[in-house]
C-alpha cells in the first residue's frame, strides 16, 4: 500500500486540494457578498433548498460552540493538524481511491480551519430542507468531507470483498 514519495503523485495531491481550498474559500466569499447586498436574508434557490448565512463556531451540528475563544483555537489547530497530516498520508499512498479520499477530507479540514482562523467560526451557508424539517447549514468544506468518508468506506467494503 506504501510506495516511495512519487513526485508526480505529490503534484497531483497538492494541486487537487489548492483547488478544492480555493473553490470552498471564493464560494464563501462569493456568497457572504451576495448576503451581504441582500441584507443576510435567506434566499430561496429551490423548494428545498435555501442560501443562507451561519457563523459555526462549534463542529458538527454547533457542537462545542459554547467553547468561545478556546474552541476557536483548539479546532484551528485540530483542523490543520489533521488535514497536514491526512496529505501525508495521501501523497505517500500507492492506492488511488485512497489518496482521493484522503484529499477531499484534508482539503475540508484546512477549508474550514482558514474560516475559524479569519472570521472565528466557519461559515455554513446551505440550507437543505424537506417541509419544515431543516438540516443545518452546511458549506463545500464539509461535502468534501462527507464525500471523502463516503469513498473510504465504500473502497473499504469492496477490497474487503475483494480480498477475500
Amino acid at each position: 500500500m506504501w510506495k516511495s514519495l512519487n513526485l508526480v503523485r505529490v503534484i497531483e495531491t497538492l494541486l487537487a486540494i489548492t483547488f478544492l481550498v480555493l473553490f470552498d474559500q471564493c464560494m464563501k466569499i462569493f456568497i457572504s457578498k451576495i448576503m451581504l447586498e441582500h441584507s443576510f436574508e435567506d434566499m430561496q434557490l429551490l423548494s428545498f433548498l435555501n442560501i443562507v448565512f451561519v457563523r459555526n463556531t462549534g463542529v458538527s451540528f454547533g457542537m462545542f460552540s459554547e467553547w468561545g475563544i478556546l474552541g476557536r483555537y483548539f479546532f484551528s489547530i485540530f483542523s490543520i493538524v489533521v488535514g497536514c497530516f491526512l496529505i501525508l498520508l495521501a501523497v505517500f499512498s500507492d492506492k488511488k481511491v485512497f489518496r482521493i479520499s484522503l484529499a477531499l477530507i484534508s482539503s475540508g479540514a484546512l477549508g474550514n480551519a482558514i474560516d475559524r482562523v479569519y472570521f472565528g467560526g466557519v461559515i455554513d451557508f446551505i440550507d437543505f430542507f424537506i417541509y419544515n424539517f431543516h438540516w443545518p447549514a452546511f458549506n463545500f468544506a464539509d461535502i468534501f468531507i462527507t464525500l471523502g468518508v463516503i469513498f473510504l468506506l465504500f473502497d473499504n467494503i469492496f477490497n474487503k470483498k475483494n480480498e477475500t
